[in-house]
């Protein structure tokens, strides 16, 4: 039997978080799992699915696979998603691969799941000319965040920003009612 704390689905939220290959998905789900970030690239095959709770709500968070094969099963993968966050390595190459993604991304989930871009590794903005958090949302133009992964002090922030975007889509299905 659930606890009436897990029972409640008003709490429970998916979040699906895609990319292209190496941008730091993964990492990114160790970051919010608290579990230990190896700075090693092992590619994702298929996803990979973690819990965790953050105030009230409980994230459902779904790491899929980067890889082209992985990628046609998009429209599978993002249903029932309450909020989807589309990572990107803050590359110019990488940022606009990520366009092209948001457009398609648009086209599978509800119009009320919001978007964000995790610009990360920004880290390497200085060192090898990784763009800056607010020159890959001017190019998206999708409510942008930029954070380094492997960075555990970057977890509050990750948390906070989802919380607060589920509240908003919360808000909006309570005033549809």
């Amino acid at each position: 039997m659930l606890s009436s704390e897990f029972s409640d689905f008003r709490n429970l939220a998916k979040v699906s978080i895609v990319g292209h290959p190496a941008v730091g998905k993964t990492s990114m789900l160790k970051l919010l799992s608290e579990n230990v970030i190896v700075k090693r690239y092992i590619p994702t095959q298929g996803f990979d699915l973690k819990t965790v709770k953050f105030n009230n709500m409980i994230f459902k968070l779904w790491d899929f696979g980067g890889q082209k094969s992985y990628l046609t099963y998009l429209d599978d993968y993002l249903i029932g998603s309450d909020i989807v966050i589309v990572v990107t390595d803050s590359s110019a190459r990488n940022v606009l691969k990520s366009k092209s993604l948001i457009e398609r991304i648009k086209n599978i989930i509800d119009k009320e799941c919001p978007i964000i871009v995790v610009a990360n590794k920004q880290d390497l903005c200085e060192s090898d000319g990784r763009m800056k958090q607010q020159l890959v949302e001017d190019i998206l133009h999708v409510k942008t965040i930029g954070l380094t992964a492997i960075n555990p002090l970057e977890r509050t922030k990750l948390l906070e920003t989802i919380n607060k975007e589920l509240n908003q889509v919360l808000f909006r299905k309570e005033v549809k009612k």
